[in-house]
Order: C-alpha cells, then sequence, then structure tokens
C-alpha cells in the first residue's frame, strides 16, 4: 500500500491519501488541505470502509484523527479495521485517535431544543458548536458516521436544518483539517444527500457506487474544490487490502 507523504513547501497543501488509484486520479497526486468532502453511497458501497482507511494511513504516518459516530461502537469500529490488519488500539493509547460515540437525538436536542428541531434558526447560531474537540487535540481529520443519522431522527429539514448544516460545515472549515462526512443515500436518490443540501456545502462529493446487478463496484468524483481532477466512473474492488481503485478502468453503464 502506498504510504501517506505529507508534502513540503509549495505542495503543503496536498495530502496523499495511501488509497491505491485515488490519489492518482487528482494532477496534484492527492486531496486538498482543510476542506470537507461528502462520501455518498447507498448501504455496503464501501463509504465507512474508505473514510476509515484514509484514517489508518494517517495515523500511521504520525496523524491524528477525529471520529465522530452516530451509530457504531467503538468497539464495532475496531473490529471492522482488524478485518484488514488495521490494528487501531495503540492509536487510541497514545490519543493520536479519538472515538466519539453520539445519540443523533442529542445533537438535536442540543442544537434545536428538540428533536422536532422546533427552535428558531436565529437560536440556533447561538447555540453550542455541532461538536466539541477536546482542548489541545489538533486533528488532520475529522470523519462524521454520518450525517443521515440526525436526518433519520429529525421531524423537519427545512430552515432549521439548514442552519444546522450551514454552521456545521462552517465549524469544519475552522477546524483546519480535512473533514469526510458520510451519507447514506437510497438507490432511487438523484441527490448525494438525503436533503439535497449537503452537497452543495461540501467542498468535494465522491460517491461510491455498489452495482448489484453487476456485483462490481464504482467510484466517482463529483467535484473537489482547489483541485484537478478525471471526471469518469472508475472500477473500484474491495479486497484485503481495503479498497483500490482502477484509474485505466472506465465504467462506462452504471
Amino acid at each position: 500500500m502506498e504510504e501517506i507523504e505529507y508534502l513540503n513547501e509549495s505542495e503543503s497543501s496536498i495530502l496523499k491519501t495511501g488509497i491505491n488509484g485515488f490519489d492518482e486520479l487528482f494532477h496534484e497526486g492527492g486531496i486538498p488541505q482543510n476542506i470537507s468532502i461528502l462520501i455518498s453511497g447507498t448501504t455496503g458501497s464501501g463509504k465507512s470502509l474508505f473514510c476509515r482507511q484514509i484514517s489508518y494511513n494517517i495515523l500511521k504516518n504520525g496523524g491524528k484523527c477525529f471520529y465522530i459516530s452516530f451509530q457504531e461502537s467503538e468497539k464495532g469500529i475496531k473490529r471492522s479495521m482488524d478485518q484488514f490488519g488495521w490494528n487501531i488500539d495503540k492509536y487510541i493509547d497514545c490519543g493520536s485517535l479519538i472515538i466519539q460515540k453520539i445519540n443523533p437525538m442529542d445533537i438535536l436536542r442540543m442544537k434545536f431544543g428538540s428533536v422536532d428541531g422546533s427552535g428558531s434558526a436565529t437560536e440556533i447560531s447561538y447555540k453550542i458548536k455541532p461538536f466539541e474537540i477536546p482542548n489541545d487535540f489538533n486533528p488532520d481529520i475529522i470523519i462524521v458516521d454520518s450525517l443521515s443519522s440526525i436526518i433519520e431522527v429529525s421531524a423537519t429539514k427545512e430552515k432549521n436544518f439548514r442552519s444546522y448544516l450551514q454552521q456545521l460545515f462552517g465549524f469544519f472549515e475552522d477546524s483546519n483539517s480535512i473533514s469526510l462526512l458520510i451519507s447514506e443515500i437510497s438507490s432511487n436518490n438523484k441527490n448525494y444527500s438525503n436533503s439535497g443540501i449537503e452537497e452543495f456545502l461540501a467542498d468535494g462529493v465522491v460517491v461510491l457506487y455498489n452495482l448489484k446487478n453487476k456485483h462490481e463496484r464504482a467510484f466517482e468524483i463529483i467535484k473537489m474544490r482547489y483541485s484537478n481532477h478525471k471526471k469518469n466512473i472508475y472500477e473500484m474492488k474491495i479486497n484485503e487490502n481495503g479498497i483500490e481503485i482502477f484509474p485505466d478502468q472506465i465504467v462506462v453503464d452504471l
């Protein structure tokens, strides 16, 4: 597997992820620093795996990761990564990886005052930050798994939720980290998120396809600000080393 490389001087704004084939899709050789990327796809397409693989590569090269989980426990995350030989115990023990399990209903109560989102948009802007990163912890990457979990427990998806998302993306921008935000969508969804808002607020949108009829997987970069990237749909595989993307194999028909 390709090693992560933090580039120096004029290239310091680029991060190589270490995922085979992915960095080759960028003219700059990696993803821009300090951006938010929506990782979109249906169930089982590999969204969480993609994010965890990048985070592990960053951790093993001395970086830090803040992982926010709305569904899976720390034990479950560790177990899924162990399957690929990515032992994260030592990173948790030394403090370079923090996994924070959050009940999505608690987020709604803190932000909106109730689960149904009855607080006003003005009130929301004066409430606490979307997430609390521990003091003196400056992560290279933040993973949110997933934004869809907040929507699923919310009875409203209108102006209050839009205000919350705007505040949330502003929080990520101020964090000076790369943020990977997982979005679970249905197979017939024409948007890249359940609300249709996140893809406009994010700096980048990456889609993972699970082609059930063909028993294949595919990968596409819809947009990525501050970079030059290839714009086709490429074959993707999940093997014993994790995700691998094949820039020479273009999927013509989904």
